[in-house]
């Protein structure tokens, strides 16, 4: 219960200083593989199939989480080797607003797509401000931290989506983001145009009668 007291806190930009934030490591380990499992729940774009959907989500938000830990130490030079479990937990804290997420897709499109921009909004603006107070640097270092991070975590879900998609556990959703999206189409669809000419010659050649027009 004092994990959820400081995350409502910190919702509410109240931060303790960096050592209070130390909580049991299944405790960490439990959260970020929920935060994962509710992720999927949020993302049909990745297809049909469950298990490789949810397996895909909770190992990718533990690579994230344990990729962030350490960049975000470096860069607001905080030493996330002493202070691991703590900036772990603030991070882990900090992103739980994303729970949230899989109850937009009640509401309508455009409310649904208003509301989720301005949920990223606030949990950015309450990490970055975490951030900040427990390292003492500025806030505006704390957001370009964050957002540097979240643009290389961009290509990284699109390497992710891309090996994954290969190996069929998700599908490589169609979108802007994603250089990778129709690769494996093209490559799927290219055999069956062959297949289907060399079938009408094939066809043709046996006899078959050819459609007028």
């Amino acid at each position: 219960m004092r994990m959820l007291g400081d995350a409502i806190d910190l919702y509410r930009f109240r931060v303790k200083s960096l050592l209070d934030y130390r909580y049991p490591w299944w405790q960490l380990a439990l959260l970020i593989s929920f935060l994962g499992l509710v992720t999927s729940g949020g993302s049909p774009e990745l297809g049909l199939y469950l298990p490789g959907r949810v397996g895909f989500c909770v190992a990718y938000n533990w690579l994230e989480t344990l990729l962030f830990v350490p960049f975000i130490g470096l860069w607001l030079r905080v030493n996330p080797l002493r202070f691991f479990r703590p900036l772990l937990a603030i991070c882990v804290l900090g992103s739980g607003l994303q729970l949230l997420q899989p109850l937009l897709s009640w509401l309508p499109a455009d409310v649904s797509d208003g509301s989720l921009m301005l949920l990223m909004v606030y949990s950015l603006l309450v990490l970055a401000h975490a951030l900040a107070r427990v390292s003492g640097k500025g806030r505006l270092r704390a957001v370009i931290g964050v957002l540097v991070f979240s643009l290389c975590s961009a290509f990284l879900m699109q390497g992710a989506w891309y090996l994954t998609s290969r190996m069929g556990w998700v599908e490589s959703p169609a979108s802007a983001w994603n250089p990778f999206a129709g690769y494996a189409d093209d490559n799927s669809s290219a055999p069956a145009e062959g297949g289907s000419s060399g079938d009408s010659d094939q066809n043709q050649s046996d006899g078959a009668p050819a459609v007028m027009p």
